[in-house]
């Protein structure tokens, strides 16, 4: 299987973000403001799945105390 591309991986990161309810500028904005691209997609995740947020997934980030 071949491995998907940066610009197709980039596409789908977009898509299912704004899905979450995250435009693309808010995105950019998070991602130069600092957020780990891993914790971006873990807050799309977590908006997407509707479960309750655990805040120790997300300690690694300078973001949450």
């Amino acid at each position: 299987m071949a491995t998907p591309s940066v610009a197709a991986s980039v596409f789908k990161l977009a898509l299912a973000g704004e899905q979450a309810g995250f435009p693309v500028e808010q995105m950019i904005e998070l991602l130069n403001a600092g957020i780990t691209v891993e914790t971006l997609l873990k807050l799309i995740e977590w908006k997407l799945s509707s479960t309750p947020l655990d805040p120790s997934e997300f300690r690694a980030s300078r973001w949450v105390a």
